[in-house]
């Protein structure tokens, strides 16, 4: 039988990863949500690697975006779903989606 969760550590660790994730998602903006060809990123950082992976976790691109918003030529890339990371100096955004047609 689970016992229920009273550890005040436990809670706030669970308010502060809720708080992170929701700043994260925030932070980064794709227009247009479904692209073709070019995707616009933009970001609260000043400059940053954008890597967009696969649903499998490998990197389909990357590339060192000097300022934001920051323009991604993604036609050679296939259909489907890419994750959006941002790499900072130490920070890392993650939790956007795109989806190229």
């Amino acid at each position: 039988m689970m016992r229920p969760f009273r550890s005040k550590r436990g809670i706030i660790a669970i308010i502060a990863l809720m708080t992170v994730t929701t700043a994260a998602v925030a932070a980064v903006k794709i227009a247009p949500k479904a692209v073709t060809d070019t995707v616009t990123i933009r970001a609260e950082k000043p400059h940053g690697e954008v890597i967009l992976t696969y649903p499998n976790g490998t990197i389909a691109l990357n590339k060192d975006c000097v300022s934001f918003p920051c323009h991604l030529d993604i036609s050679m890339l296939e259909r489907g779903e890419y994750g959006v990371m941002i790499r900072h100096e130490t920070d890392i955004i993650n939790m956007v989606s795109l989806t190229k047609e």
